[in-house]
């Protein structure tokens, strides 16, 4: 026996359409909300993420532009330091050489008031030769004057340093063996006395054997002292 099949009528509802698609329009327009919304909160999120991040920056340039300045001034301080420490190393080397300076003055004066010859004039209280270096040596000598009245004068000197080369004598001016001494005769300042010293450099093959000395008044033509010292190195 056969079934009998039957078909099944779905009724046809006016504005079904309608309403399907006002229920996409609705879903639509909920999505487009949502997404705006979290649009709109995820934009102020990385906004304030922004701002948080540029106020971080400019605390951060802040404090290295302010370890910057300390830094700078440390180095102004050090160098400053360094300065004064300079300044007062080289001071303490002046005080030193005036400590030294009077110290030898005082000696000359003990030393001239010590002195049993009353001769009257211009003299040569003492020559002294140190070897520094090969060739080279340190000189030091001292002119003094009594009078009866002392006062400051001028006096003209000329050193000579005689020697042989190859057993011939030789004789040098002061001038062509210090450079510091341009001409002679060289000019002194003097009351009681004067105290010279320099570097002289002796040239190969010289063998120095004395030293002659001359002083005389700048007002007059002839020497008023003349005399010869032994080169006698100090140990």
């Amino acid at each position: 026996m056969k079934k009998e099949r039957r078909s099944i009528v779905v009724p046809h509802r006016a504005g079904y359409k309608y309403q399907l698609l006002a229920v996409m329009l609705t879903i639509a327009v909920s999505s487009l909300w949502f997404g705006k919304q979290w649009g709109q909160d995820n934009l102020a999120h990385v906004t304030t993420n922004h701002q948080q991040l540029v106020d971080k920056a400019n605390k951060l340039q802040a404090t290295l532009e302010r370890t910057a300045s300390e830094l700078e001034m440390v180095r102004l301080n050090k160098q400053v330091d360094l300065a004064a420490i300079e300044n007062t190393r080289q001071e303490m080397i002046q005080l030193q050489k005036q400590i030294s300076e009077q110290e030898q003055q005082l000696g000359l004066y003990k030393e001239l008031l010590g002195n049993e010859d009353h001769s009257m004039g211009l003299s040569i209280t003492k020559f002294d030769i140190t070897n520094i270096e090969q060739n080279r040596y340190s000189y030091r000598w001292v002119a003094n004057q009594k009078a009866a009245q002392l006062k400051t004068i001028t006096v003209l000197a000329e050193i000579f340093v005689i020697g042989t080369v190859n057993g011939e004598e030789v004789t040098y001016m002061l001038s062509d063996l210090d450079e510091e001494i341009k001409v002679m005769p060289m000019s002194l300042s003097l009351k009681y006395f004067s105290i010279n010293q320099g570097i002289l450099s002796i040239p190969k093959g010289f063998i120095p054997a004395k030293v002659r000395i001359t002083l005389r008044y700048s007002w007059k033509k002839t020497a008023n002292f003349d005399d010869i010292f032994p080169w006698a190195e100090k140990d």
